[in-house]
């Protein structure tokens, strides 16, 4: 609702690799309805609101600040309503700017490059982890922790900041269960994300709360800095 009903991209998943196959094709109209956020369960709600702490990230101090006082252990839906139509604001801001993902549109993978790697590691290992596979918006939860971690120590993302939504991730997210013998794998499924160049994983990195900076990149040992980061705080 928040995310992908906006902005006309589609996509599937091939060859357990994530979006690999899709189209930018525009609906005639979008309806949201919010009466349906009350049809969802904790864990379906926060892999949605992953994606609006993704916007506000990529936007501006005051929806961040909303998004990471909310609480989302006893969620008041009206309040979720209207951050919800904040953010979808957003994100329309900006696919209209970038509908063929060619510059700014590239902010919306914020979290994405390591957040689509796990979620694809853990459809393929579901047999390992009970919690497996991750619901998506966990994944870019967990994505936003290690690029969040990489903007800080690349870009100089105020440490602070970063801390704050951090723990109001692993809070309500916990944290995954790979381990260290997991990395190289995670790192080879980022090497076939659609987004690289060449040989090179490609992040959107901040060094602000809406200070975005697109076609970053990061060296195996940062990644695996940033993996660390994630299950060790």
């Amino acid at each position: 609702m928040v995310d992908a009903s906006v902005g006309g991209k589609t996509g599937f998943n091939f060859n357990g690799l994530k979006n690999e196959i899709g189209v930018f094709h525009n609906a005639n109209s979008v309806i949201l309805d919010t009466v349906f956020l009350k049809t969802l369960d904790r864990a379906n709600l926060c892999s949605g609101y992953a994606e609006m702490l993704k916007h506000g990230l990529i936007s501006d101090e005051k929806h961040w600040t909303e998004l990471v006082s909310f609480d989302l252990t006893d969620p008041d839906l009206d309040a979720l309503s209207r951050m919800l139509a904040d953010s979808v604001k957003v994100k329309q801001r900006v696919v209209t700017k970038d509908p063929f993902e060619t510059g700014i549109r590239k902010a919306l993978n914020f979290g994405h490059t390591i957040g689509h790697a796990l979620e694809a590691f853990s459809l393929k290992n579901a047999s390992r982890d009970e919690a497996w596979p991750l619901l998506h918006g966990y994944a870019v939860a967990y994505g936003l922790v290690c690029e969040l971690y990489l903007s800080t120590v690349k870009m100089h993302f105020p440490t602070e900041r970063m801390r704050q939504t951090v723990h109001f991730i692993l809070e309500n997210y916990d944290r995954p269960s790979f381990v260290c013998d997991d990395y190289d794998e995670l790192i080879a499924l980022m090497h076939h994300d659609k987004k690289n160049t060449g040989s090179k994983i490609n992040f959107t990195l901040l060094s602000g709360i809406g200070k975005i900076h697109i076609n970053q990149t990061a060296t195996d040992e940062e990644i695996k800095e940033a993996l660390d980061f994630l299950r060790e705080g």
